[in-house]
């Protein structure tokens, strides 16, 4: 039979703890949306977009599923980098289609590649309970110098990555009629960062809204999804019923106060009638004597009554 030495039990205890701090723990990873696209063209040159909408890539499919995690992204070009590591520049244009005389192919090594709208699996589509209107929201003006909503961004203004996530602040809200968008992005862009306006209640005003000295400055959306009316939720039904519980106790309690009340009323006049009753048994007990007795409870009762 093998024996440890003691003093190497001990000193595997103590390696132990340190193996179990420095092995790595495994960590779940989520794989990326799959994302396919093709390719349009190999351009020398295209207009660039604007910062906000050039972004370092590691590669076309990192590309491709930037183009489809921001919509509306109808193209995109890759603007190769490193040609060993693949790396390069992934350049959007929300809401533009590509226009093929703006770029030129004039040059012997192509480095733009320009593919049409990705198409990708597991991606998308709203996530669930979310309003798929407020995905790519259309806008119903826009304008400049419009007013800010009634309580004077109190509580109704806040910050937005994009108008497509301003209406979905809206259409989370208790109540939003519609908002206003301003972006504050070196493009005056709606697709990038700015502040949302959220007005509870009314429409849009055009006669409210002052005429632009340049490009718009503000983006109108209507609430497409707004929530249902309070009046109809579970919390006014259950209120309406305690009342009628309340209003049915108090009429019964009502009810049985005006019963001992009749009850007392009867008893008094039973007593009533059998204190009569008494006196005029005695008075015939006595009749039944002598005529002294007779005349004497006559006295008594003229007395009594």
């Amino acid at each position: 039979m093998q024996i440890t030495p003691f003093w190497a039990s001990i000193a595997l205890l103590r390696v132990l703890p340190v193996l179990a701090q420095t092995t790595p723990t495994p960590t779940p990873t989520s794989a990326a949306p799959s994302c396919t696209a093709s390719l349009v063209t190999s351009l020398c040159s295209y207009p660039t977009p604007g910062l906000d909408f050039a972004v370092a890539s590691d590669g076309k499919p990192s590309c491709w599923n930037y183009c489809n995690a921001h919509p509306p992204c109808n193209f995109v070009i890759f603007a190769a980098g490193n040609p060993l590591t693949g790396t390069g520049t992934c350049w959007l244009y929300p809401g533009e289609s590509f226009d093929a005389s703006a770029g030129s192919s004039d040059c012997a090594n192509p480095y733009l590649s320009v593919y049409d709208q990705p198409v990708c699996r597991g991606s998308g589509t709203p996530t669930s309970g979310s309003c798929a209107a407020t995905a790519t929201p259309s806008a119903v003006a826009s304008v400049c110098g419009y007013p800010t909503p009634p309580d004077d961004c109190f509580s109704t203004c806040t910050a937005s990555e994009n108008a497509s996530d301003c209406l979905s602040q809206c259409a989370k809200a208790d109540s939003c009629s519609y908002v206003v968008f301003n972006p504050h992005n070196p493009d005056n862009s709606p697709y990038s960062s700015g502040t949302c306006w959220m007005y509870p209640s009314g429409t849009y005003d055009a006669r409210a809204a002052t005429t632009c000295s340049g490009p718009p400055e503000q983006f109108v959306y209507k609430n497409e999804c707004p929530k249902p009316s309070p009046s109809s939720s579970p919390a006014s039904s259950s209120a309406s019923s305690s009342a009628t519980a309340r209003s049915s106790t108090e009429t019964t309690k009502t009810g049985s106060t005006a019963s001992g009340t009749v009850g007392a009323g009867t008893a008094a006049v039973a007593d009533a009638a059998l204190a009569t009753t008494s006196k005029t048994s005695a008075s015939t007990a006595l009749r039944l004597t002598n005529p002294l007795a007779i005349y004497m409870a006559v006295l008594l009762w003229q007395g009594i009554a």
